[in-house]
């Protein structure tokens, strides 16, 4: 985890929030919360690609674990942009992506600055 870059996410992941639905009316489902914090772990355990995989589809879950990957994406999709163009969500741009070390890194910065921004809201 790179501290810096955590806490330069966070305004934006704030907004985020809203953007893809996670929070409405400056309020957020409790079930989100667990549901970042099983996506870091699922990372840590497995493989970027399979927990991006397992989180891409909704399953039983309470909430829509896709959306979290919609806000992950919008969150780093600008530092990969010239890289990769053609990438319109997570799995993509991990598919195409060859160093994988730093775009790991960068997505758990990105899933921590969403957790992390997830507290300016009211859980219900």
């Amino acid at each position: 985890m790179n501290k810096r870059k955590v806490d330069a996410l966070i305004p934006r992941a704030y907004d985020i929030l809203a953007k893809v639905e996670i929070a409405k009316d400056g309020k957020i489902d409790k079930a989100w919360r667990g549901q970042i914090a099983s996506f870091g772990a699922a990372i840590s355990m497995g493989s970027l690609l399979s927990a991006v995989c397992f989180f891409s589809d909704n399953g039983n879950a309470a909430v829509e674990r896709k959306k979290l990957m919609n806000g992950i994406f919008l969150l780093i999709k600008d530092e990969y942009s010239k890289q990769i163009s053609n990438a319109n969500t997570l799995f993509e741009l991990i598919s195409q992506k060859s160093n994988g070390k730093k775009l790991k890194e960068d997505i758990l910065n990105a899933a921590i600055a969403l957790k992390l921004a997830m507290n300016l809201y009211t859980l219900e």
